[in-house]
């Protein structure tokens, strides 16, 4: 990446610039890099997982045919390779079946791990991602809505820190234990019931809007189970049923363009990502092509962007070249490097890490 100059240690214009974005009540974006911080399988993770495994789930000849053809090329990349399976097919529709099979079974074994070791911990509200989510949601406007969080990770740790934070979250189902979607619009304001005095004495009930954090997730979740009537929210679930996530690869707008749940959850996100004031990306790398094309139009109209993630991707070198003004902080060493306004700036503490941010920027 063009380093470009060098300006030293962060200057004051950058606190003051990240504390007026926070006032400003930022929309969320969660990547996978998030996640992987928490002991989650990457891309790199998923694709040995995937090539080690799909081809004893096959039963037909077409379908391990497909497979073989696409092998090669996963193993140099899991997406671009997986694209290379053509739609139509034979033996496409047992393949996707056997990839997203794999992909939750994976993913589903992983976050039971990585819930239980942050459960461990005994930290409760003290986790970094707790904390932020009480920032937002403190620091939001008093009659605002929700705080809007977007997630392209299947997994559900953004539901435990919410929790942990003590935090009402909407996932856009409604019910107990076999949740289903609301129809469009999928997430709508939520009321609470207090008794207000009355002038002539007594009590009289009042419904009052209830601010909640609104989990928006455009690639399903392990906790969607997929039935024959459409997806249902089932917490806790671990066992085999098939899970209504988008995976990587050949069905992945195609999923999205004919289920209705995700396709409501697209329209709600986009809205959302229409409407940010500022946006804060945690371990997003910018190559999800329909997220990357609505966050470019609003960086055009000069929307403020955080960026916090390990390094740098090709798709993120090329936003940071096009919006100098998005903040972007890697890591460098056992430090971090900051990207701002076309300039450098280094510190010695790891600031790319959303516990150190919050510490140095916020709390």
């Amino acid at each position: 990446m063009s380093t470009g100059p060098r300006a030293g240690a962060l200057p004051e214009e950058l606190f003051v610039e990240v504390q007026k974005i926070f006032r400003a009540s930022p929309a969320v974006l969660v990547g996978s890099g998030f996640s992987c911080g928490y002991g989650l399988p990457g891309m790199w993770d998923l694709g040995a997982h995937l090539l080690a495994s799909v081809e004893s789930a096959l039963k037909t000849d077409e379908a391990k045919a497909l497979w073989l053809s696409a092998s090669d090329a996963i193993k140099a990349n899991l997406e671009a390779g997986l694209n290379t399976i053509p739609q139509g097919a034979a033996g496409r529709e047992e393949l996707v079946h056997a990839i997203r099979y794999e992909t939750a079974k994976l993913i589903l074994s992983a976050t039971v791990q990585a819930e239980q070791a942050i459960l461990d911990q005994g930290l409760g509200v003290g986790h970094a991602p707790a904390r932020l989510l009480r920032i937002l949601f403190n620091g939001s406007a008093q009659n605002a809505e929700s705080i809007p969080v977007i997630t392209t990770n299947y997994d559900t740790l953004l539901e435990l820190f919410c929790d942990l934070a003590e935090l009402p979250i909407d996932t856009g189902f409604t019910g107990f234990r076999r949740r289903k979607p609301r129809a469009a619009p999928i997430f709508q304001t939520q009321y609470s019931r207090i008794w207000a005095a009355e002038k002539k004495g007594g009590f009289q009930a009042d419904h009052r809007p209830c601010k909640t954090v609104r989990l928006h997730k455009p690639h399903g979740s392990i906790s969607w189970l997929a039935t024959p009537t459409g997806p249902v929210e089932a917490l806790n679930d671990s066992s085999d049923a098939s899970r209504a996530i988008v995976v990587p690869g050949p069905s992945k707008y195609q999923d999205a363009l004919v289920n209705t749940l995700f396709d409501s959850m697209r329209t709600e996100m986009n809205a959302v990502l229409g409407g940010a004031s500022a946006l804060l990306c945690l371990g997003f790398g910018f190559n999800d092509d329909h997220l990357q094309g609505v966050i470019k139009a609003r960086l055009k109209e000069h929307m403020p962007l955080i960026l916090l993630t390990r390094g740098p991707t090709e798709s993120i070198e090329k936003l940071l070249h096009a919006h100098p003004h998005s903040i972007a902080i890697f890591k460098e060493d056992s430090g971090a490097r900051c990207h701002w306004n076309g300039r450098i700036y280094v510190s010695d503490e790891p600031l790319w890490q959303l516990d150190d941010f919050l510490k140095k920027f916020l709390e």
